[in-house]
Formats: C-alpha cells, sequence, structure tokens
C-alpha cells in the first residue's frame, strides 16, 4: 500500500485514512518514527495507545550482575509496563545505564514514590524521568 503526500510548512504529513485505518491508527495515539538514514527512510510504528501515559527513565547502576533485574522487577510490581528499552555498560564492573519507555498510566504509585522505591533496591545509583507530552 502506498501514497504520495506532501509536507506542510511546520513539516507535518497527514496520512490518508486508508493507510491509517490499515494499520489500525488512530487519533492520539503514540507512534515510534525510525529513520534509516542510510537509505533516507522513515518507518511509523504504532507504538501505545492514546489513553497510554509515557515515561522515560534512565537509570543509572552499578555495573553488577542482577542489578537492572532488581529494578525492572520494582516497576512489574507496581504495575508499569514496559515497551522498549536499551542498556549499557559504561565501565565494565563499574557502572552501567538502562534507558526504558514506560506505560505508568496503571502504576500503583506516583512517579516520585516510584523513583525512591528503584533507588532503596539498592544497585540503581540515579534514576532520572521524562514524561511525553
Amino acid at each position: 500500500m502506498s501514497e504520495i503526500v506532501r509536507i506542510d510548512s511546520r513539516g507535518r504529513v497527514t496520512m490518508p485514512s486508508s493507510i491509517r485505518d490499515a494499520v489500525r491508527l488512530s487519533e492520539g495515539m503514540y507512534v515510534m518514527l525510525i529513520a534509516d538514514l542510510d537509505n533516507k527512510e522513515v518507518r511509523i510504528i504504532p507504538f501505545a495507545d492514546p489513553e497510554a501515559r509515557l515515561v522515560e527513565f534512565r537509570i543509572t547502576f552499578r555495573d553488577v550482575p542482577g542489578a537492572l533485574a532488581r529494578a525492572a522487577a520494582v516497576l512489574a510490581e507496581q504495575g508499569v509496563d514496559l515497551l522498549s528499552t536499551e542498556s549499557r555498560t559504561l565501565r565494565r564492573g563499574e557502572s552501567a545505564e538502562w534507558f526504558a519507555v514506560a506505560d505508568v498510566s496503571k502504576s500503583k504509585c506516583k512517579l516520585e514514590e516510584l523513583k525512591e522505591k528503584i533507588l532503596r533496591e539498592g544497585a540503581a545509583r540515579e534514576v532520572e524521568l521524562r514524561s511525553f507530552p
């Protein structure tokens, strides 16, 4: 399926209803844009329902086995739905970081409480949160 559309002066693209319907996109949904720089292509991936409350977590840890698992367990216990995650070691044996985008709409506690619970688990050194509009 393909359509040709024009980009407006603000960089917006209007997606024809035939394509929105075919991939089940609806008003207010979150989508992920993935740019393939080599091929000069952009993909649009349905990401979360309009009711979702998205938050990006950036958690830094000591680089020890199980550190990330303890933080993930706290999020799971509080009803946080992980949608996308990426982790990496910054300095082997010393520090690592984990980025997670999650839906917190069904969380059992407020964001500040969630942050404190993750820190109390002992593995996380720092927790930064960024809400999506």
